[in-house]
């Protein structure tokens, strides 16, 4: 087990343990102790820019122990998790999280872990996920120092990613481990070891035991890397792909990588060739919000009704492309130029569509009449007629641009002369 007193902690370190001393000051009063883990942890170790910093803790003190210790000092608590072992609080303006000490694993035909609380955080750290991710800073020693019984430094400085235990028995205990290790070989750019690669590959039917929720978050962490190639393509070569997201199997890779870091707008990329009601089908399937579901499926909407387009473009097309996309027209020329059209096309679709802009309101188009209007100059009631007049004065817009009142009226009144009857 590697033991590295304070003054060998990493850079940037100081800042954060000056942050826990109302929490260590605590847990040392109450006879406890008090460790920083998790990807704070890690990152430390392995360099990466701490972005966001998340404190999270874990103790040999039960729940209500922690409640205990942390109620003079917590502007709030949280005990949503405490049948989990974790207490939540606000201290300073920050939101951390406590955990009692766990050894975990899942029934076999369980969604749900069944939570053992264990006194020794060696125990907590061997059923962590990976070996990079089983550190813990002991922070009530008196002098700092680093627990890293499975060599997860070493690992971070050799890119490897490895398994505390046994892979098999990793997995089991949580199956969405296999997920996790595709992001952090992308996102932390380390290599599994064979046997975490065959175990993945042999056990991705366990992954149907989790929640859809969780693989959803998952694949969205991993789809947000700057480059997630490596982890989509962990998830194809090991069958959790047929799993998750079956559509990554033989999809367009390079596009999705190519794309912008908004895993929102690569799943449209992925999905732009199967069509609206596929895409609305596979998000609804992962559990994600009516907004996004909206979103995605309306931007492989949009796309699928442009392909095939040639370079030339008419205001009257740019129109309707523009009604269509709504909000997201910007986000529809992207995709369209990652897997629709052409470079040419799509320079000369951006080029037309600054042109048009410069001259019309692309965020408004309205016909120049609304339903009221319509019925009082035509001597309507409510009713289809209404709807079909709206509708021809708004291709009216799409075709035209914009009308004043007066040449809509007449627009209107001769098209409903020479309607038939």
């Amino acid at each position: 087990m590697t033991d590295r007193p304070a003054d060998e902690l990493p850079a940037g370190a100081e800042a954060i343990l000056a942050e826990c001393a109302p929490l260590v000051d605590a847990f040392a009063a109450a006879g406890r102790r008090l460790y920083l883990v998790g990807g704070l942890v890690r990152d430390l170790y392995g360099g990466t820019a701490l972005d966001e910093v998340d404190l999270d803790f874990t103790t040999d003190a039960p729940p209500a122990e922690v409640k205990a210790a942390m109620g003079p000092i917590a502007e709030a608590l949280w005990t949503q998790g405490e049948r989990f072992g974790t207490i939540a609080a606000k201290v300073g303006g920050r939101l951390i999280e406590i955990t009692t000490h766990r050894a975990e694993a899942y029934d076999p035909e369980s969604r749900k872990p069944a939570v053992v609380f264990a006194d020794d955080v060696l125990v907590d750290l061997s059923r962590r996920d990976f070996t990079i991710n089983a550190l813990a800073i002991e922070l009530t020693a008196g002098t700092p120092r680093l627990i890293d019984p499975f060599d997860g430094v070493g690992d971070l400085r050799s890119q490897v990613l490895r398994t505390p235990l046994q892979p098999s028995e990793s997995f089991s205990d949580d199956p969405l481990r296999m997920m996790r290790a595709a992001r952090f070989v992308a996102r932390l750019g380390v290599v599994p070891t064979p046997d975490v690669v065959a175990a993945m590959t042999a056990m991705n039917a366990r992954l149907d035991v989790v929640s859809h929720e969780r693989v959803r978050d998952e694949l969205d962490k991993l789809l947000g890397v700057a480059d997630p190639r490596s982890g989509l393509e962990l998830l194809v070569t090991t069958g959790l792909a047929d799993r998750c997201l079956p559509e990554l199997v033989d999809g367009p890779l390079d596009a999705v990588v190519a794309a912008r870091p908004d895993a929102h707008f690569r799943l449209a990329v992925l999905l732009a060739g199967h069509g609206e009601s596929a895409a609305r089908r596979r998000l609804r399937s992962l559990r994600h919000a009516g907004h996004v579901v909206d979103r995605v499926a309306r931007l492989v909407s949009v796309a699928s009704s442009v392909g095939g387009h040639g370079p030339v473009w008419t205001d009257g097309e740019l129109r309707r492309l523009a009604h269509r996309a709504g909000a997201h027209l910007t986000d529809v020329v992207e995709l369209l130029g990652l897997v629709g059209l052409p470079s040419m096309v799509v320079a000369a679709l951006r080029s037309a569509l600054a042109d048009l802009a410069a001259r019309d309101d692309l965020d408004d188009l309205r016909p120049a009449l609304d339903g009221q209007q319509v019925m009082e100059i035509l001597g309507l009631s409510p009713g289809r007629d209404v709807g079909a007049a709206l509708e021809f004065l708004q291709q009216v817009r799409f075709d035209v641009g914009v009308v004043d009142r007066d040449t809509a009226v007449r627009l209107v009144s001769d098209w409903w002369a020479a309607r038939p009857v």
